[in-house]
């Protein structure tokens, strides 16, 4: 004898197989890189000298700043690559935007960029750009640069300049006032080189700060910047 089944099943059954579509807008919409003008890719490409054993950031990926670095009340982009250059791109309103980086002289010239920072260094109104950089573990190819606003449209790196051109494994900088006497201050996160490559935890300890591998302070006196990290402890 079959079996009945009551027809409140089967539209039960049939509703449940049917895919729901969600038409209320949401609260994120994906721009496409030719409307917003934004095409700026971090790829990364590893070898057997330089992969996630040799150095052990490899992976942490770049940053990403946001400052009207023109004052015409929109926020820019500063976007950091970690294989190929920087991009600055410029906000022209209606969420478009426009790579100005050749322009602008910000591509960088280091061989690994990690964090950016924006801030108003040197007191002259203006929003420069300081870019930590790392990776190039035996060679002198990771001092941070500094790109100070010409308010032309232009910036100079000048990180030698005011003594910010660490060339520890920097990861990212905050610039603050800790001295509270009226300028921006900066305090750099350095990040270990020591590579993983074994599963030796001791090797991979770090008990001490060293030059490269520690954490720094520096105190803005003016026209340069005094590495205060020891007295400040």
């Amino acid at each position: 004898m079959s079996k009945k089944w009551p027809i409140a099943f089967w539209i039960l059954l049939i509703f449940s197989c049917t895919k729901v579509v969600n038409n209320e807008p949401t609260l994120f919409q994906e721009l496409d890189p030719a409307q917003s003008g934004i095409d700026f890719r971090n790829d990364l490409s590893f070898n057997e000298d330089f992969n996630i054993f040799t150095y052990r950031n490899y992976y942490n990926g770049g940053g990403v700043a946001l400052g009207d670095v023109n004052q015409d009340g929109l926020l820019d982009i500063y976007f950091t690559a970690n294989l190929s250059s920087n991009k600055l791109y410029l906000n022209k309103g209606n969420l478009q935007f426009e790579d100005v980086t050749e322009k602008a002289g910000v591509g960088g010239k280091r061989a690994w960029s990690t964090g950016v920072a924006m801030a108003d260094i040197n007191g002259d109104g203006l929003l420069d750009i300081y870019v930590c950089n790392s990776g190039d573990i035996a060679g002198d190819n990771k001092q941070n640069e500094l790109f100070i606003n010409q308010g032309d449209g232009t910036f100079s790196e000048e990180a030698e300049k005011y003594g910010l051109a660490d060339q520890g494994f920097s990861t990212h900088a905050v610039f603050f006032d800790y001295d509270k006497d009226g300028d921006l201050d900066v305090y750099l996160l350095n990040n270990s080189y020591q590579a993983i490559g074994s599963f030796n935890k001791m090797q991979n300890e770090r008990p001490n700060r060293d030059p490269v591998g520690g954490d720094k302070l520096f105190r803005n006196d003016g026209e340069k910047f005094t590495d205060v990290s020891e007295e400040a402890g």
